[in-house]
This record gives structure tokens, C-alpha cells and sequence, in this order.
């Protein structure tokens, strides 16, 4: 039967990491848009090679399950940071590596794939002709990319990097299978000590659901504001 008690207890626990898992999100978020960007401009511009590689790398993520990524990464990710770490000299047992780390590479790097095209969207957006504009006043790329483009299109943009900061907390989920601990884990753990799963999951649902309807009321009074200006 459900239990009242039991479930406001639960959401109290669950309560107390979700700061852990919210820092978790913004960290992908942040490195995936970064990544995004670089990939953006790479496939803008189509340079030769790197445009080739980061089509590969971008169909082999998005026909790979994340569970699967994510397994593949925790054995592979020390492997490869030893070898990397050797070559450069550095006295470093990877296999120390926080899964933390690995949770975070992965589903920075799936997410990333999504970035690039909300980001590529959100600079063809910007009106071609202010690019121009800004080149015959003596703009050089960088210029004209930091004080004409970005700022037009992360307005354009930030619908969509709201769904992705969701998307990041929701994938936050699949840290539990390399013991990582969040929202989702929380919920697992004290449910498996007093068997109250309907409560354990109803409550996270709740978090999740509460934390997504503030997440989408902030960047639509954001994108309003914006707009009005």
C-alpha cells in the first residue's frame, strides 16, 4: 500500500543530491557545447578531413546507445588515458580514473552531436548581411564570430540548449550502472532498503519533472526578454 511517510522521506533523500546531479549537467552541457561549437565551425567551413572524420564520429554516436557508449568508455576511456599519459611522461595509474570522469566524457561527447546541429542551425540563422557589414568595417573572423554572431545566436539557440541541459540531467540516470551517484541512484538505494520502489521512483519522477518545468520556464522568460529588447 502507499505510504505517505515513506514517500516524503524519499523525496527529503533524493533531495539531498540533486545539487551533485544538477553540477553534473551543467559540466556535460558546458563541454558539449564547446565540442559543438568547434564541429559547428569545422563542418561550417568544410575543411578538408576533420569535416570526414567528425560525420563518422557523429553517425557512430547517434546509432550507439548510450548504455552501450557508456560500458564501452569505462573499459576503454583508462586504457587509452594510459597510454596517452605514458607518452607525454606523466606517472599516472589510470585505472584510478573517477567513473565520475567517465560519466561525464560520454554523454558530453553523445550530446555533443546534437549540439552541432542546434548550434549550426542557430548560426544560419543570423542575418548574412551583418556578417558583411561587419567585414567592411575591417571585422576579422574572430571579431565578427564573438561580437556579431554568437550573441544572435545564442538567443536562437537557447530553446534548444534548455532541452539539452534536460536531456543531460536525464542521462545523468545511467551513472548508476558505474556507481555514480545521483538523483536517480538515490532513489534506488533507498528504495532497495525498505522495498518502497513505487514511492522511490514516483518521487524522483516528481524531481525530474519539477527540475524540467523550472528549466523551460527560465529560458522561454529569457528568450521573451531577450526578444522584447
Amino acid at each position: 500500500m502507499f505510504d505517505l511517510k515513506a514517500s516524503y522521506d524519499m523525496f527529503l533523500g533524493i533531495l539531498t543530491v540533486l545539487p551533485q546531479t544538477l553540477l553534473l549537467a551543467i559540466t556535460i552541457l558546458v563541454l558539449s557545447t564547446l565540442l559543438g561549437v568547434v564541429m559547428a565551425i569545422i563542418q561550417q567551413y568544410k575543411v578538408p578531413v576533420l569535416t570526414q572524420l567528425i560525420g563518422l564520429f557523429k553517425l557512430f554516436l547517434r546509432g550507439t546507445p548510450m548504455v552501450v557508449f557508456l560500458y564501452l568508455m569505462y573499459y576503454a576511456l583508462p586504457a587509452i588515458g594510459q597510454i596517452v599519459v605514458s607518452l607525454l611522461g606523466i606517472n599516472y595509474n589510470m585505472d584510478n580514473l573517477s567513473p565520475v570522469i567517465i560519466l561525464i566524457v560520454t554523454v558530453s561527447l553523445t550530446l555533443s552531436t546534437f549540439q552541432t546541429e542546434i548550434i549550426r542551425g542557430s548560426f544560419l540563422a543570423v542575418d548574412y548581411g551583418q556578417i558583411e557589414a561587419a567585414h567592411s568595417l575591417g571585422y576579422s573572423f574572430f571579431q565578427t564570430f564573438w561580437r556579431i554572431i554568437v550573441p544572435q545566436a545564442f538567443v536562437h539557440a537557447v530553446p534548444d540548449f534548455a532541452n539539452s541541459f534536460t536531456v543531460a540531467i536525464k542521462a545523468t540516470s545511467l551513472g548508476f550502472l558505474i556507481t555514480v551517484i545521483d538523483i536517480f541512484a538515490k532513489a534506488k538505494i533507498m528504495a532497495a532498503q525498505n522495498f518502497r520502489f513505487i514511492e522511490a521512483f514516483l518521487m524522483v519522477a516528481l524531481i525530474y519533472w519539477g527540475v524540467g518545468t523550472l528549466i523551460t520556464k527560465i529560458s522561454d522568460r529569457y528568450e521573451n526578454d531577450v526578444r522584447i529588447k
